[in-house]
């Protein structure tokens, strides 16, 4: 009997590959020349536990093809095929259907490659791969598409996705529910609930050329129908690592057997394929502990990935000061330099001078593409003020929109051409701007040319790559602009990361809109949302946690009131909310009193004290918003196998006066003593200061006092063992 360990392990006589990780199996055979999946779920003992067929399964009539219903890893158009699919083609002759049959593999621990070619026409390759990450559970899925450059033998792909996940029909009969993450400007990522009845199909997606706010390419499938915060249901959980155009469809049959197909979205235009051609990479991965294992496996492998080259410096975010909200357009060296003054007493480590330093910038209709500094605003360039800010402590940085051009600069005045358009379609504009194409060697040198220069010369630390609006009338040099472009943007980052090997790099598209898995694996920091008020944030953040760790995803504190001046957010209230991540300030501190200032200052330094554990832990919601009637969110955060933790707690409202009962918490040591305190209002002084045991947290819990009827009522909490 041939035990099962972590890795990956074929067969030793059959074409059958077993893919384990710590927590679950993976296995896939060669049936008939088809390549099937056969289990992914619970981790199996031995390669017995999992026999490979003879044949097909047998269908149930001929409207019910056999190949149709197969638990196909890569299933194409052509023959008997009728469910949801990931390649299409047309050939020379008009042949508009596909014929993939097993041609071979390559096998180390960690990666499996599988070769599909075409039955008749064999210089179409497919190439599969299977990479393990086998501490978080999760498999990266990639693959190549191949042709020839025989003219005689020429075809397209007109439909090119990376992978097909399969789920059998739930354990038991209970009934499944889809989780997504949708939304809009100012409203990102919002958590929604599906029912994945028999005979259903759920289709996310984006055209807009980037990942978008509206949709994100993410799914998560849980076994029962509870929030799945809780830890005692199956999670299957994924995302596509693409800054493009993308499509995930989530078919149920009638049967409740589940097909999960991604990649590009099938609007892009056929692909020649008479090179090697990637595709976008499809992470999936299972989770036995509910949402909050899926959270965890998630970021934890994007950490992975980011991480394993960045010192300990590099890993915690420093507190950041923008004055976007403070000053808008209207900077220049004095309020900057008196800015950064006010910033650095408060403590914050980073500051970021954001859009309207360059040259004809004062409203949005202007200056995009001219990069060069005004001078006006900043008569000797932006170096005093960089060496200002140094000089404090602080690091230095500043503001792009690298993509984007404004009819109304010297660059399209000079280069009309350098944009995305048609010469018999109008060039739309959205928020003024046009779009560079940047698939033009000579339009992308440019724009690298003049950011190094400004980089260089300022001695700049860090940069805010910003996108505006979506893409259009994308005709572009070269393979199709649509799939180029957002390669190229990722090029043109690390270009600048190997240039300036301190550079960090934080991404925003009006927000959340580029935070997929991708872009998230090449930047250092992500603006969620533009929309800054607390209550609003909670929710954002609740979902962006699901695929963001926490020292990636920016968190500020604003003034108020904002857009609603019958709403009031309490200091504390606004803070705690931002130490859920990467905590930074953009309130105007000229306006703000002494006693205020302090406040600031206060809740600054009590962040840099808990911030090794809110940046590097696992970040878990108790409570979800939503999710119940005392209106509260509750997160806990918990590093080095339970040896301290930090507890947010919120109650927006309480219009029937309930009381809260204790707050039981989760992955502490039982038979530990933690000492406990506990900050309300005032960063200075806790409201409760005492030792507990890991098991009266977990078992009877912990109350809540503080959070009293009281409209935005908060609590922080650290826990750390006192006593093992």
């Amino acid at each position: 009997m041939k035990i099962l360990y972590p890795g990956i392990s074929r067969h030793p006589s059959k074409n059958q590959w077993f893919l384990v990780t710590n927590n679950s199996t993976y296995v896939i055979g060669i049936v008939e020349n088809v390549l099937l999946n056969l289990h992914w779920g619970p981790r199996l003992v031995t390669m017995q536990d999992v026999e490979l067929p003879a044949e097909l399964e047998k269908e149930r009539s001929s409207q019910d093809p056999a190949i149709t219903s197969a638990r196909e890893e890569c299933p194409f158009f052509g023959g008997l095929r009728y469910g949801p699919d990931l390649l299409r083609a047309i050939f020379a002759n008009g042949t508009k259907e596909l014929d993939l049959i097993y041609h071979s593999s390559t096998l180390d621990q960690h990666t499996l490659k599988i070769t599909l070619v075409d039955r008749v026409y064999d210089y179409l390759k497919i190439g599969l791969e299977y990479i393990l990450d086998i501490e978080n559970d999760m498999i990266i899925r990639g693959a190549i598409l191949s042709g020839t450059d025989d003219p005689e033998k020429c075809f397209y792909f007109t439909k090119s996705q990376t992978a097909a996940w399969h789920l059998g029909p739930p354990a038991h009969g209970t009934h499944r529910e889809l989780v997504t993450l949708a939304g809009a400007w100012s409203s990102e990522m919002q958590v929604q609930i599906h029912s994945m009845n028999p005979g259903t199909s759920h289709v996310l997606s984006s055209v807009r050329g980037i990942p978008s706010a509206q949709a994100y390419p993410y799914f998560a499938i849980k076994d029962q129908a509870k929030d799945g915060e809780h830890t005692d249901c199956e999670v299957y959980f994924g995302t596509l690592g693409w800054s493009g155009n993308w499509s995930i469809e989530i078919s149920t049959d009638i049967e409740s057997k589940t097909r999960i197909i991604g990649g590009w979205h099938d609007r892009e235009p056929k692909i020649k394929a008479n090179r090697e051609l990637a595709l976008p990479l499809f992470v999936a991965g299972f989770a036995p502990d509910g949402l909050s294992g899926a959270r965890k496996r998630l970021t934890r492998h994007i950490r992975r990935e980011r991480e394993q080259h960045l010192n300990e410096e590099n890993i915690l975010s420093p507190v950041l000061y923008n004055g976007w909200e403070a000053c808008g357009f209207g900077v220049n060296i004095k309020n900057q330099m008196d800015m950064a003054s006010k910033a650095a007493k408060l403590g914050a480590e980073l500051f970021v001078l954001d859009d309207g330093w360059f040259k004809g910038r004062h409203l949005d209709d202007a200056g995009l593409g001219d990069w060069y500094v005004d001078q006006t605003k900043f008569p000797e360039g932006l170096k005093p003020l960089s060496d200002h800010v140094h000089k404090l402590g602080m690091k230095f940085g500043l503001w792009f929109e690298p993509e984007m051009v404004n009819p109304d600069s010297d660059l399209y005045r000079q280069h009309p051409e350098w944009v995305y358009h048609y010469t018999d379609r109008p060039r739309h504009l959205e928020r003024n701007q046009l779009v560079l194409n940047i698939t033009r060697k000579d339009v992308r040198e440019y724009i690298l040319r003049r950011m190094c220069d400004i980089i260089k010369r300022a001695n700049v630390d860090f940069i805010k790559w910003d996108m505006n609006r979506p893409i259009s009338e994308a005709n572009g040099d070269g393979v199709v602009s649509w799939i180029m472009h957002p390669r190229i943007v990722h090029a043109m980052m690390e270009k600048l990361k190997q240039e300036f090997k301190h550079l960090r790099i934080e991404t925003c598209a009006s927000g959340g809109g580029r935070a997929d898995l991708s872009m998230l694996k090449k930047t250092d920091l992500c603006w969620p949302s533009d929309n800054t008020r607390p209550d609003a944030r909670l929710k954002i953040q609740y979902g962006a946690s699901f695929v963001m760790p926490p020292n990636m995803m920016s968190c500020w504190v604003t003034d108020m009131p904002n857009d609603d001046v019958y709403c009031i957010f309490p200091i504390s209230y606004r803070f705690h909310v931002s130490f859920m991540g990467a905590l930074g300030i953009g309130s105007d501190l000229t306006k703000l009193t002494e006693a205020e200032l302090e406040l600031y200052r206060g809740w600054i330094e009590l962040y840099k004290t808990i911030r090794p554990i809110q940046q590097k832990g696992d970040l878990e919601f108790l409570v979800p918003p939503d999710s119940n009637r005392t209106h509260t969110v509750i997160t806990q955060t918990t590093v080095g196998e339970g040896n301290a933790s930090v507890v947010l707690a919120f109650r927006e409202s309480s219009p029937f006066w309930l009381s809260l009962g204790p707050i039981r918490l989760r992955n502490l040591k039982k038979l530990c003593i933690y000492h406990v305190q506990i900050w309300e209002d005032n960063p200075f002084v806790p409201v409760f200061t005492g030792d507990m045991t890991g098991s009266s947290l977990m078992a009877k819990g912990l109350p809540l006092p503080y959070l009293t009827s009281k409209a935005y009522s908060s609590v922080v909490i650290l826990l750390q063992i006192k006593i093992q």
